[in-house]
Formats: structure tokens, sequence, C-alpha cells
């Protein structure tokens, strides 16, 4: 299943400062800010800004995140989050391991089984209720429904198992 993990994490930020500073020299960049810019595009507004006679090294560092998706987890070099936000934003659709599909008779249908594997799959799932929007397999193949935030859920679950996070 495709699932669009950039508008997952659009209205995430990032507070960026240097190392050994009192925290105020930081800012906040949004994701898309930084999935467009340079690494060193960053690096010259905080030399620019704070440190213009480049007497130290400056070191960057991801201090806090605004988690609005709870995807990211742990602790980033500025340089590696920078790129995998870029490489989010370039790609955007990623393959996760989820088949959870519109709870529909097409679906029924489409999966071409009969009315007794139907009953089976039904008698021995979980179908919590029958005007959810969502269905899916457990690990025996039953079928079991999920809600709206469920769906969710299970799919930021799966996203968390990409790479990135």
């Amino acid at each position: 299943m495709k699932v669009n993990v950039y508008e997952m994490i659009m209205d995430d930020k990032f507070y960026i400062d240097l190392y050994h500073s009192d925290f105020s020299q930081g800012r906040w960049f949004t994701a898309e800010e930084l999935a467009r810019k340079k690494y060193s595009e960053v690096m010259e507004e905080y030399l620019g800004k704070y440190n213009p006679n480049e007497h130290e090294e400056l070191e960057l560092g991801v201090f806090d995140i605004d988690n609005e998706s709870g995807l990211w987890r742990g602790e980033y070099l500025v340089g590696n989050l920078m790129y995998n936000l870029a490489e989010i934003y370039r790609v955007e659709y990623f393959d996760v391991d989820a088949d959870i599909y519109e709870f529909s008779t097409e679906f029924f249908e489409d999966m071409g089984l009969t009315a007794m594997d139907v009953a089976t799959k039904v008698a021995s799932g979980n179908i919590k209720s029958w005007n959810d929007p969502y269905i899916g397999f457990d690990d025996q193949g039953n079928f079991v429904t999920y809600s709206e935030t469920e769906y969710k859920e299970e799919l930021l679950e799966r996203a968390r198992d990409l790479s990135f996070f």
C-alpha cells in the first residue's frame, strides 16, 4: 500500500540551534523549509548572524521537534534530518506493509472470495462495526475492520518502520 508520508509530516517543526548556546540563537524550521534548503544555506544563516568573524567552528543541532505527526523518535543530526526530509518531500508516496482497504462491496468482489470464504473470515475475524470505513486482514487472514482513527494510527505505525524515523 502506498502512503503519502510527506502529508503526514508537513505540520512538523524542528528547532535548530547551536551547541553550547543558551537556545536563544536558534529558530523553528518547517518540514518543507528544511526539505527545500541545502545544509550549506542553513549554515550560512547561522554563520552570518552569530559568527561573523568566524572564530569557532559552528555545530548545529536539532534540539526540539514539534512532533504533530508522532513519527519522529530520538535525536537527529541536522544534515541527516534535512536529507531525510528532502527524500520524503521528493518521493511523497512510499510503500508500507499494510493491507487495508475501503470497506465496500467492491472490496469483496475484487478479492474474488467465495461466499463461504467471506463467511469464514467474518466469523473468525474482528468486525468491530459494519459501519467502519476500512477493512483488512489479521495475522490468520481473517477480516478486521478499522475506524478512521484506527486506520490513521495503523498507517503511522507502518510509516515508522521506514528508515527515516
